[in-house]
């Protein structure tokens, strides 16, 4: 059954937004700004409706071609600082971002749920014995960031077991590190790399601190990673015990009926 997606009407919007096409041929983009604005430099329109609507690209039905391959520069303010976003919380910029795709893209999408095939995240051992990089944490991050934003909490930041930032994940190429997240949180991270929904079957409850180093799968910076690293696959299992089963379920998906080029500043 197809669920209307409301795009207009309820959306927060950018007080000032500056639209313009990017023709550098560059093939990195990036996104950023101060505290008050939203800046992209050298984004393909997909990546904007993926960020704004927290989807992944295995999750985007229909569209043009051109989503992926022209770039753009958004220069966007809004009244005041935007707040700090607690993590798992959504994000202001991604709302207002909503109302500039419908408003400069005439973006029009609805959600709909379909059969696909994903991957479920289990225990690989009998006995559900955690792998060697994979580690339980106490850890309240909410807590160490609302101290830290009341300027209550001093010295330096956590480390997890691996000497990675806690309360962090970052995914440079054949590497994962994660720092006092819970299983739900570890599924969504993998769901980005193996591009198919992973879903929390472990049974593990509580947060967790992991690094698993694989092989990386080409990319710039493949020559740099060990080439006898194992497959994502086996180091989920050899580090972190941990197996990602191939199955079906039911996929989120953002169709997108209507998108045009949008006239630039």
């Amino acid at each position: 059954m197809l669920s209307s997606l409301l795009l207009l009407a309820t959306l927060q919007t950018f007080d000032v937004a500056a639209l313009k096409e990017n023709k550098s041929g560059e093939t990195t983009g990036q996104f950023g700004g101060p505290a008050s604005r939203f800046t992209a430099t050298n984004v393909p329109a997909l990546q904007f409706i993926l960020y704004a609507y927290e989807v992944r690209e295995f999750q985007i039905e229909g569209g043009p071609n051109w989503i992926k391959t022209d770039r753009y520069d958004i220069n966007a303010r809004a009244e005041g600082n935007f707040p700090a976003v607690a993590l798992g919380a959504l994000d202001p910029r991604r709302t207002m971002l909503r109302g500039l795709l419908v408003d400069r893209f005439k973006l029009a999408a609805h959600k709909e749920s379909r059969e696909r095939p994903i991957y479920a995240l289990v225990t690989a051992r009998a006995d559900k014995s955690l792998g060697p990089q994979l580690h339980p944490s106490t850890l309240d991050c909410a807590a160490l960031g609302e101290a830290r934003r009341r300027g209550q909490a001093s010295g330096s930041p956590p480390r997890t077991p691996a000497g990675d930032p806690d309360c962090s994940i970052t995914t440079p190429r054949g590497r994962v590190s994660f720092g006092s997240i819970p299983m739900s949180q570890v599924a969504a991270v993998l769901s980005s790399l193996v591009q198919r929904v992973v879903i929390d079957r472990t049974g593990l409850t509580g947060s967790y601190s992991a690094a698993v180093t694989y092989a990386a799968d080409g990319g710039q910076d493949a020559a740099a990673a060990d080439p006898n690293s194992p497959s994502l696959f086996t180091a989920l299992e050899e580090q972190l015990g941990l197996r990602l089963e191939s199955t079906k379920g039911k996929v989120d998906l953002l169709v997108i009926d209507h998108i045009e080029k949008p006239t630039t500043d």
